[in-house]
């Protein structure tokens, strides 16, 4: 007995939330004189009373002012260009704005020429550009990255990558030490 009770609730729950938007629906209201009521094209059928008329209604639209370009104005006032990027281009720096030094060096310019094993640990010694040699240690920062780890034969930079269609923001650039061939 209870179980039906129950059913025979939910059932009467079920019919009352699917009837209540058909109930609570308003008549359509009744036009006010002087205006033109809204033509019904699925209750009305020809040759009844409020009967549609095609042709009056087309007369209708085609009297209308026609909405054009003239009529719209876009006020881009505290708005940002819809067309300039989000992402913005890529800034690259000239050869005169960077810091001198390793700090202004690029990871891709930069070449290993040796590690040397010292009582604070281990210091890589490096080729900039300008064919000068350099010292570095872990966590010294370059233009585009930063030395994260030095290993007998090789080091490691985490190169910032500025590309939006990449998930990664970092890539790791390693840099291995190449005996140089002897000239004869």
């Amino acid at each position: 007995m209870n179980r039906r009770w129950h059913r025979l609730v939910l059932i009467a729950g079920l019919v009352a939330v699917v009837a209540a938007p058909v109930v609570a629906q308003k008549a359509p209201a009744a036009p006010q004189s002087g205006t033109a009521a809204p033509a019904d094209t699925t209750t009305a059928a020809p040759g009844k009373e409020g009967e549609f008329d095609i042709e009056q209604n087309l007369e209708d639209v085609l009297q209308q002012q026609p909405v054009g370009a003239d009529s719209y104005r876009y006020d881009s006032q505290g708005r940002r260009d819809p067309f300039r990027s989000l992402i913005g281009p890529r800034q690259s720096l000239g050869e005169g704005e960077r810091p001198p030094g390793v700090p202004g060096f690029l990871v891709d310019e930069i070449d290993l020429a040796g590690v040397v094993k010292t009582k604070q640990g281990l210091v890589a010694m490096i080729k900039g550009p300008d064919n000068k040699g350099y010292l570095v240690r872990v966590g010294d920062k370059v233009f585009d990255g930063e030395l994260i780890r030095i290993a007998q034969g090789s080091i490691v930079f985490r190169q910032e990558v500025n590309d939006p269609t990449q998930i990664e923001r970092y890539k790791e650039v390693v840099k291995e030490l190449v005996p140089q061939t002897v000239k004869k």
